[in-house]
């Protein structure tokens, strides 16, 4: 996996020109690079492009090609509009001179205006009574193979515990064959210290969005991509930040997909802190087939 001077040296990636950076690519055993760490690295690198006093309110994402985890990812930022209240940055990502990831971000100065929120859901365990995913795991592989044991390491992304603990309520799921409701959600926290920079909380949360968002749209199915006989990928991501950020508390991640269909699925996903303050949310669409080996690839 990775130590925590590895994650905060990739999403955090090196200047080298104005609107030119260049982010490494982390050990998550996936074949290709996790689309939550371009996200973070392009969030990252349009941030460190606008004036100190704004910070980004939305993100819309597009990821066009698989990345190539062996080498470094060039991130472009235009500087389309800087406004008195708003500025845009366009943030493509790059590998082999193509485009592997397109982006629009908006950067808003912080306003007092009215205020509402939907509550965490009263089903929602508290962190306090569920074992952390690395235990349950530990558990699991005591009755599956090591096979079994290391896809569902690598497909639910159990982090190092000692830098983004998670508590998933729903991970047996994973291994009882049946049909499940489309909603889901995990509990995290990041435990080195971060400070009261934004900058690096924000960059974490978009790391952690696209963790499990898309796979909320794989349960009604009865299958999933853990078992092997499903592919997915994903196609597009959408963030939207609403309030001050902490990784360093416990926040919960909430994820429901209203509708699947036609070999999409689309997901939603809610941030909230421990107190149930809502501060981001996300929308994804993602392709999800059942592996058939005699297709075609397209």
């Amino acid at each position: 996996m990775f130590t925590w001077d590895q994650i905060k040296n990739s999403l955090h990636g090196e200047q080298i020109d104005k609107y030119l950076f260049l982010g490494q690519s982390l050990d998550l055993g996936l074949p290709r690079v996790f689309g939550g760490q371009v996200l973070a690295q392009a969030l990252n690198a349009g941030y460190r492009s606008v004036d100190e006093d704004k910070v980004p309110h939305s993100l819309h994402g597009y990821f066009l090609r698989p990345g190539d985890h062996s080498k470094p990812i060039i991130y472009e930022v235009d500087p389309i509009r800087n406004g008195r209240s708003f500025s845009t940055r366009r943030v493509v990502a790059r590998q082999n001179g193509e485009a592997i990831f397109n982006s629009s971000i908006s950067f808003h100065r912080i306003e007092d205006g009215p205020s509402h929120q939907f509550d965490l859901p009263d089903d929602v365990p508290p962190f306090e009574n569920e074992k952390s995913d690395n235990a349950k795991v530990t558990e699991l592989s005591k009755t599956v193979s090591k096979d079994m044991e290391r896809r569902i390491r690598s497909n639910y992304l159990i982090f190092p515990e000692d830098i983004i603990e998670l508590r998933s309520p729903f991970l047996g799921d994973l291994l009882k064959p049946g049909k499940y409701e489309p909603k889901h959600g995990f509990w995290f926290k990041v435990h080195p210290e971060i400070g009261d920079d934004p900058i690096m909380h924000m960059t974490l949360l978009a790391f952690i969005s696209d963790k499990a968002l898309m796979g909320t749209g794989i349960r009604p199915h009865g299958d999933g991509f853990v078992t092997g006989k499903m592919m997915g990928a994903s196609l597009d991501h959408s963030m939207w930040f609403h309030g001050n950020i902490n990784v360093n508390d416990w926040n919960y991640y909430y994820l429901d997909s209203p509708r699947s269909g036609r070999a999409r699925t689309f997901n939603r996903g809610s941030f909230y802190s421990e107190q149930g303050r809502l501060i981001a949310s996300t929308a994804q669409e993602g392709l999800f087939r059942f592996i058939d080996k005699d297709r075609k690839k397209s």
